[in-house]
Formats: structure tokens, sequence, C-alpha cells
């Protein structure tokens, strides 16, 4: 295929009908599926126990079900719109779909993992003595969240022109931060925040009377199921 869509002809020797949506559908429906999954056996378990009650853990991993469930819907919208294309092969209409959907993804995505890692705290608050740590964990959750959700929203100025650079340049006003740096230091943060809530019980695990084996067989299966 050697047709091009709104931005130019192709370069020479690229084939406009490779994509990745393969690559994409396949790294997203096995996701929901295995959460869905997931949370199924989480309440199958919860409720074995004859004076169940749900917990905010519960409630939490419940939320971030319904979020994961939109960005998978963002995903697979998007591909329809040729996400995952050589831009050339790209119409301007479908480029500001795209666009559009990212600008909701990274926002739907700070939703989705302030929910998990929230229900990661929470579940350690009920089976730790965590306070001082537990507080410190909540603080950079909340901090990143508000981090991510002020500045996607103030990242373009007007909101619009986050897609209008690129679909009309020559006449569309505006302003933008670096969106690549900012995504970027947006996933420094995620991995910081993820290795404070995973080494979060390690210390007192590591204090239990049990043998090192035990230990780190506890410790494996906490930072498993964080995962």
């Amino acid at each position: 295929m050697s047709a091009s869509g709104d931005f130019g002809p192709a370069p020479p020797g690229v084939d406009l009908s490779e994509n990745q949506d393969g690559s994409m559908l396949g790294a997203v429906i096995p996701l929901i599926v295995i959460s869905t999954l997931s949370i199924i056996l989480r309440i199958y378990a919860r409720t074995e126990f004859r004076k169940f009650r749900f917990a905010i853990d519960d409630y939490l991993s419940f939320a971030a079900l319904l979020f994961s469930y939109a960005l998978g819907i963002c995903v697979i919208i998007s591909v329809n719109y040729k996400n995952g294309h050589h831009v050339q092969a790209v119409s301007k209409y479908e480029f500001t779909v795209v666009w559009k959907l990212l600008y909701a993804h990274v926002m739907l995505y700070a939703f989705c993992v302030t929910c998990t890692k929230t229900s990661i705290i929470m579940f350690y608050k009920r089976i730790f003595n965590l306070r001082y740590s537990l507080h410190v964990a909540l603080f950079l959750i909340a901090s990143y969240f508000l981090v991510v959700i002020i500045t996607i929203n103030v990242a373009c100025d007007p909101i619009p022109y986050f897609w209008q650079q690129y679909t009309d340049p020559d006449t569309a006003v505006g302003r933008c931060i670096d969106i690549p740096k900012f995504f970027f230091g947006n996933g420094i943060a995620a991995v910081l925040v993820d290795f404070v809530i995973l080494t979060l019980p390690i210390p007192i695990i590591w204090k239990l009377q049990m043998p090192l084996s035990q230990r780190l067989a506890v410790i494996g299966v906490l930072l498993l199921g964080s995962l």
C-alpha cells in the first residue's frame, strides 16, 4: 500500500498497510480478561468466609477494574481509527479522534492506577500495623494523581491545540508543554511510586520469627500479588 493520507506521501520503502493492530489488541484484551478473572477470584475468596464483609480495598479494586475497562475500550476504538498505522495512512479526522482518545486515556489511566495502588495500600493496612509509612505512600499516590490530572489539563492552551498543532499547523493558534517529556516523566514517577508500594511491607516481614526461606517466600507472594 503506497497511497498516502492527509500527512503527505510515505517515505520510500514504507508500506502503509503495516500496522500494530494485533500487538495492541493482543496486549489489551488478555489483560482485561486476566484482571476480570482476578476480581472474580477475589470475590470468591472473600465470600468463602462466614463473616464476610467487603473492605475499602475491595471497593477500590472494583473501581480500578471499571477504569481498566474504559482504558481498554479507548484502545479498541482507537484501533478502528488507525492507531498503530503509519501517520501517512491516517486522515486528519482519524488522527484527531486518536489524539482525543489519548487525552482521555491519560486521565482514565491516572484514575485506574490510583485506585489500584490505593487498594494495595489499604490491603496492607488490614494485615500490617502500618502508620507513618502508610501515610507517606498515600501522599505519594495522591500527589501523582493530582500532578497527572492537572498537567494534562493545562498541557495545551487551548486544549484542542493538543491535536490541532499536528492537523492544522498553519492555522492553529496555541501552545503546549513538551508532551513527550511529560509522558517520560509520568512513567518515571509511576515506577517510583510502585517501588515504594512494593517495598512497604518488607521491613515488617523481615522481622517475623520464621526461617529465612519462608520470609523470602512471603515477600515474593506479596510482590507478585501487588503486581
